[in-house]
């Protein structure tokens, strides 16, 4: 890294007790076939469950890789718009095909971890990432600088961490710290991953740009209809994809099209 800023120091502060959590207080039976919902054991032995943890520390330490590439650039290169390009539309695929591998419907996300559960590692991994580096280059392409937009990003794909590492224990064990810790993480990602699109496009909206002011109604509105529907119709991987799917359209139309590009005045 070039250097070491605050973004950084959040991420090294994150993989540390990300380590603790993992070594110190989880091992690799904690979650079994016999004490949760778990079709087929997480890891297959201590080995697995250890290569696991450096592969994960790993990924962590790549965020503020990519703050620092991408945020931090100098300028956006050609290479730096297909590498994020190639992350949108990887992410925006594996998620979606991962919502239907079984009954969209009837079960979420969480539920078929319990059946895939390395998929759903991986849904960890390419959401998190794809929604992470395009939202550094949103910032960056608009020459948009917020902190705090940064921090809401990197700590909702920090929790995600948690969501796959901790099963979920189903809707008959709601008040249980698996459940608690499941839940609370998922929606830390979901709620923190939405805020830094959202307070760019809040900003947009202070700049009276019509545009920006429609999309950001609609995606405002796409989040509180995937909030209503879980009320009313209950949780489902077709309703939890409604607002990853509008991110991705969001930071497509933005990064990779003119169509926000308002029309100069002659």
């Amino acid at each position: 890294m070039k250097k070491l800023n605050k973004f950084s120091v959040l991420w090294l502060i994150m993989t540390g007790a990300y380590l603790i959590w993992m070594l110190g207080f989880m091992r690799w039976d904690t979650y079994t076939v016999e004490n949760t919902l778990l079709e087929k054991p997480m890891y297959p032995g201590a080995a697995v469950y250890y290569l696991w943890i450096i592969a994960s520390a790993g990924l962590f330490l790549l965020y503020p890789v990519f703050i620092n590439k991408i945020y931090y650039a100098k300028e956006l290169t050609k290479p730096l718009k297909i590498f994020n390009i190639i992350t949108l539309i990887s992410g925006f695929v594996f998620v979606t095909a991962y919502g239907f591998l079984m009954d969209p419907i009837k079960y979420t996300a969480s539920m078929m971890g319990l059946y895939y559960p390395w998929l759903f590692k991986l849904w960890c991994i390419f959401s998190g990432i794809s929604i992470f580096t395009n939202t550094l280059y949103m910032y960056r392409k608009n020459n948009y600088e917020n902190s705090a937009g940064i921090i809401c990003a990197s700590i909702g794909c920090g929790a995600l961490f948690v969501t796959v590492n901790v099963p979920s224990a189903g809707e008959d064990l709601i008040m249980t710290l698996q459940c608690l810790s499941h839940w609370s993480t998922a929606l830390i990602f979901a709620v923190l991953g939405a805020a830094g699109v959202v307070i760019f496009l809040v900003h947009k909206c202070k700049e009276k740009k019509k545009k920006y002011i429609i999309m950001t109604a609609i995606f405002v509105g796409i989040l509180a209809l995937m909030l209503v529907l879980l009320v009313v119709v209950g949780k489902s991987a077709l309703i939890e994809n409604l607002p990853m799917w509008a991110a991705y359209i969001v930071l497509f139309l933005v990064n990779f099209t003119s169509l926000m590009e308002e029309k100069q005045k002659v």
